[in-house]
């Protein structure tokens, strides 16, 4: 068996995978990238939502044509029935080709030394007690088999998504990291569909009173927690639709939710291109490293909860990853891998804490709830703003004052709103306490904090 000893093995080829591993070899380790897809298929290849904010920590160029489609989008956001909730002008987020991206950041990979692995169709997990000190990849041409190829190396970095290819064989994070489940899962699909009649789309845009490149995202259509996001090419040629709902079995799926737009939308024509996925919705899990082991993107919950967007948070991710371990002797040693996981859950976890508030108010108020909520007027368009763009805002007391009165004509709105609001406040206070010195103790108590400040998850 051929050995290959690095600095640093990062398994997953994705924007995550991609960056981490470019952030560590531009740091002058030795890294290998390790995918099971081809290597111009890792990650998603579908269209999503970014912010130059999240590029600008990441130390990543952020999207240009033709990798960005838009930037600084006017967002339209509706409640379920239709009706207008707050128009965003202009919008935070750019829209960009994840698979371009994920092809740059690979290149910048590769041009600061890292080398590709992929292909592999299966993954064997070493330990040395608790640590991770080597994978064996099983890979060849075509399916067929060939020799395992060994890495070993300090460091080892799960990128693999979702289903934490090395995260759950991990001894170590196996009571800090439950399998993600029902409520806590994302359906979602991103496609672009050609219009068949123009005119059409002209009737919806002036309906909604929006133009061409604008998104027209309508709250809440399967459940509290769902979206359906229309946005026209300039030319109308084509409209990009974004579906989204929980995967519980319960709230429809992407296949349907793109069957009932085009339903709705006769206008919109047959799929050109397009993605769908299940994305982790839960706070970041406590626990982002073990002895030799961090986790990096979905594979340690590092998604945005209230709709359901990791991708820059990711990319931030990986670079607090090397950040934190090149100015160590080890890379996965205990200390530099627990100031990772405290750098990131202090600096960023603590919002992500307090959305994770939100997106269960939004799963407990229901399609009729977030109706009401919008019939009441409580989207503003600064809170509105403040969550397109991911980072957290508390009202200013002119809002908090008004938000009060008009909670005041539904109370059993304010039932649902006020105290899921105030334990997301309390639980984002809690979650900025993360401990800094490597002691599973403490983390246990944090933890058990910050799930009673947050309190039951209600489907």
């Amino acid at each position: 068996m051929e050995v290959r000893r690095r600095d640093a093995v990062v398994i997953g080829a994705g924007t995550a995978g991609a960056n981490a591993a470019y952030q560590l070899a531009r740091r002058g380790l030795s890294v290998a990238l390790v995918e099971r897809r081809p290597a111009e298929l890792g990650g998603a290849q579908w269209h999503n939502g970014v912010l130059a904010w999240q590029f600008e920590r990441a130390g990543i160029e952020p999207p240009t044509p033709p990798e960005r489609s838009s930037s600084d989008t006017t967002v339209h956001v509706l409640g379920p029935d239709g009706t207008r909730a707050v128009t965003v002008a202009p919008g935070p987020i750019m829209r960009a080709d994840m698979g371009l991206l994920g092809r740059r950041l690979r290149a910048l990979a590769h041009d600061a030394g890292v080398e590709l692995f992929d292909g592999v169709e299966r993954i064997e997990v070493h330990h040395r007690g608790d640590r991770v000190v080597a994978v064996e990849v099983h890979s060849g041409p075509d399916g067929t088999p060939t020799s395992p190829l060994r890495f070993e190396a300090p460091l080892f970095v799960d990128a693999s998504g979702r289903g934490g290819a090395l995260r759950r064989r991990s001894p170590v994070l196996d009571r800090w990291c439950p399998p993600v489940r029902g409520p806590e899962m994302c359906a979602a699909g991103d496609h672009t569909l050609r219009v068949i009649d123009r005119d059409g789309a002209r009737r919806f845009l002036d309906r909604h009173g929006a133009a061409p490149d604008e998104h027209v995202n309508q709250l809440a259509v399967h459940g509290g927690w769902s979206t359906r996001s229309i946005t026209v090419s300039e030319d109308l040629s084509e409209a990009n639709i974004l579906v989204g709902c929980i995967a519980d079995g319960r709230h429809g799926t992407v296949t349907s939710m793109l069957a009932e737009a085009r339903s709705d939308e006769p206008w919109l024509g047959e799929a050109v291109s397009g993605g769908t996925g299940v994305i982790p919705l839960r706070r970041p899990y406590a626990r982002l490293t073990a002895p030799g082991l961090a986790l990096v993107g979905d594979a340690g919950c590092q998604v945005f909860p209230v709709h359901g967007s990791g991708i820059g948070l990711g990319l931030v991710a990986g670079r607090m990853l090397a950040d934190a371990v090149t100015d160590h002797g080890d890379p996965g040693g205990a200390e530099a891998l627990w100031r990772y996981q405290a750098d990131f859950h202090r600096e960023l976890g603590r919002d992500l804490v307090a959305f994770d508030g939100v997106r269960r108010m939004s799963t407990a108020l229901g399609t009729e709830g977030v109706r009401r909520m919008v019939a009441a007027g409580l989207f503003s368009e600064s809170m509105t703003r403040a969550g397109l763009d991911q980072r957290w805002a508390s009202p200013s007391p002119g809002e908090t004052l008004l938000m009060a009165r008009r909670l005041a004509a539904d109370p059993r709105l304010a039932s649902v709103m006020l105290p899921s609001l105030a334990r997301a406040q309390a639980a984002r206070v809690v979650a900025s306490r993360y401990p800094v010195d490597p002691n599973e103790g403490s983390l246990a108590r944090w933890d058990a904090r910050v799930a009673r400040a947050l309190g039951p998850l209600r489907a």
